[in-house]
């Protein structure tokens, strides 16, 4: 039998293999555009400000919430969330805020500058309701 040939047994050719080397794959290197669009957002005067008045209006809805259920005259509408309020409250509060403030890192590192100032303005405004309504029954009693 001839040396190099494909006429040799397998086994032979296996044996002569010498120093088989390690192929390292490594993935080509990407930067995270969403860490750099979260900083572009947090950067533009609009979009900080939603971002204040979403948390001012988180936490005047916690603030009042607390209140009118506090006095005993009301009880929370939403059962998901009565059912957090009665086991513990401030573990309700501490995910409501949590959930909200998720969301809006999301918003700001996932969309366009204009695209998440129209979301936030959104949920500027639906937050702003909850707070507003709560202090219009805690003036009605």
């Amino acid at each position: 039998m001839a040396t190099g040939t494909d006429l040799e047994p397998r086994v032979e050719r296996r044996q002569r293999r010498v120093g088989v080397g390690i192929v390292e794959l490594v993935p080509d290197r990407r930067d995270d555009v969403s860490l750099q669009t979260l900083k572009d957002n947090l950067r533009n005067r609009v979009s900080a400000l939603l971002v204040a008045i979403i948390t001012a209006a988180q936490l005047a809805d916690v603030l009042t919430t607390l209140r009118a259920l506090g006095g005993h005259t009301y009880v929370e509408n939403n059962p998901l969330f009565r059912a957090l309020i009665v086991r513990s409250p401030v573990a309700a509060y501490s995910v409501k805020l949590l959930i909200v403030g998720a969301m809006v890192v999301l918003v700001l590192s996932r969309l366009n500058q204009r695209r998440a100032q129209v979301a936030l303005a959104i949920a500027a405004g639906l937050s702003i309701t909850a707070p507003l309504l709560n202090f219009l029954l805690l003036i009605r009693s």
